[in-house]
Formats: structure tokens, sequence, C-alpha cells
């Protein structure tokens, strides 16, 4: 019988990123609740999560108020997602990590939609388990606000997925969105896995805008994200258990 602290090379680096994470966990308490402390990231294991930053390159995304660009939004809280995800011990598949598009093209409608079947690739290439696609959201009415999670209408993998991120974002920015169903988004209707696209605010209110610029701020929905993840990987393992 080998002696107890003998363990194998597996188990060795998911106790390490138990440790990683629960420091993590413990810098970034700004956003953690008490009764979320039982999920925290230990549940993601071996996962692949796919992390899309919308737009980037030629592509800017909706403009803000003050000029704000969504693609720099999406990209600050993409790579803050990213760090939680790695620290988690699972792994983290960065669509980008500067400002770029995955076109080629010169005519901008078909880089466009170059660029978004390269998205869709990369998650089937890396057989990622789950497809997270982060925006900023932008209306005429300047009065709307807060962050909300779409599906496929036709996924409930997406839809659970999408619920448990939509309640993690509502309690910590404290809104009142609900999750809902969409079948024109390319992402959600070309994904092979499970998929949502997160609208982190909306850049035509002022006052939003500003918050999306704040380190802290996409600090929080980072956490957030994350923490409705957790939950859902979570759920998955109870369900498979029985």
């Amino acid at each position: 019988m080998k002696p107890i602290w003998v363990v194998s090379m597996k188990r060795r680096k998911i106790l390490i990123g138990l440790v990683l994470t629960f420091f993590v966990a413990v810098t970034l308490a700004v956003g953690f609740r008490g009764q979320d402390q039982e999920i925290w990231s230990w549940t993601l294991g071996d996962r692949v999560v796919v992390i899309d930053a919308g737009h980037g390159g030629v592509d800017p995304g909706a403009v803000g108020i003050s000029k704000v660009l969504e693609k720099d939004i999406t990209l600050g809280v993409s790579k803050r997602l990213q760090v939680l995800v790695q620290q988690s011990g699972a792994k983290a598949v960065m669509v980008r990590e500067d400002d770029r598009d995955l076109g080629t093209s010169q005519g901008l409608l078909k880089r466009k939609r170059e660029d978004l079947a390269q998205r869709i690739q990369l998650a089937m290439d890396t057989q990622a388990e789950v497809y997270l696609s982060i925006h900023a959201n932008s209306f005429p009415d300047p009065k709307l606000t807060g962050a909300q999670t779409f599906y496929h209408s036709d996924s409930p993998e997406g839809k659970l997925l999408a619920q448990f991120i939509q309640q993690e974002l509502n309690s910590m920015t404290n809104t009142t969105r609900v999750a809902k169903g969409n079948q024109d988004i390319y992402v959600l209707k070309k994904a092979k896995q499970a998929a949502v696209t997160v609208e982190l605010g909306f850049l035509s209110n002022l006052q939003e805008e500003q918050l999306l610029t704040n380190p802290e701020y996409q600090q929080k929905l980072a956490i957030a994200i994350f923490q409705g993840l957790s939950l859902y990987f979570s759920k998955q393992t109870e369900t498979n258990q029985r």
C-alpha cells in the first residue's frame, strides 16, 4: 500500500488548482458571497471553456457616449475571466488576447463573416464544453441599464448556463434582468456546446459606460460570470452522478 502522502500527478495538479483558486478567491473577495464559497471553482477541474471577447481589430463594436469602444470593454472583462478560469485548473481558450479580429478579407462584411466562423471553429477544434461570448450593449433609449445573458432558445444546456450566470450578475450588480432566449445571434446558433452571450451593460447609458471602464467593476462582472459557470458545471456533475 502506498503512503498517503504519495499522490498521482493528476491529483496533485487538482490540489494545486484548488490552492491557487483559494488564494485568488480571497484576493478578489469583494465579489464573493458567503453562500457561494461551497461551489467556488474546484467544480471546473479539467474543463475547457472558450472565452470570446466580442469584436476586435477592424470591428470596434458599439461606441459609447464618451466614445468608449465595446471591443476594449469585452477584452478587459474576458482577460479577467481568463485568470479566474485558469486559476481553477480549467483550460481557458481565448478567442483573442489583444485588439484583433480573425478575418482576413478586405471587405468588411465578408471579413466579419470569416471572423465569426473562425470563432466557432476554434471552439470545435479545442473541444470546448462551454462557449462564453462577451459583449456590451447599446440602445437608443439611454435609460436602459444592466447586464443580461442570452442563450439559444432550443438549447436547454445554454439556458441553464445563462440562468446561472444571470443570477450571479444580478446579485453582483444589484439588477433584476432575466436570461433571455434568442434565435438570431450567430454564435448561439452555430456553437456545438452550451453557449451564451453575456451583454455586460449599456454603453448608451453614461453612468454604466463609466462603470464598464472601471477595473474594479470589470472584475466584479468577471467574478459573476465565473461563479455562474461554476454553478453550471456543479449542476452538471451532480446530474451525471445520479
